[in-house]
């Protein structure tokens, strides 16, 4: 997936299309935080590791690698 940054309308049709779960309440929909982030984190691609490169495993300064992923 390419880094698409959302904008407010493609936010609004997820709502519409039931992607982002919500609560009505009246005329005002409510977001829970989570859902919504989950939804915004698959515009965002995921780094690429590649365990061939002997840097990655090894630093002379003590620093290590941490590699963070997220499941949607």
């Amino acid at each position: 997936m390419s880094d698409h940054i959302p904008t407010l309308a493609d936010i609004c049709s997820a709502i519409a299309e039931g992607h982002i779960p919500v609560a009505v309440e009246g005329s005002m929909y409510q977001v829970n935080a989570l859902e919504l982030r989950r939804y915004l984190n698959r515009f965002r691609s995921l780094p690429t590791l590649n365990s061939q490169d002997p840097s990655l495993c090894s630093s002379s300064d003590g620093w290590s690698v941490i590699v963070r992923t997220s499941v949607a």
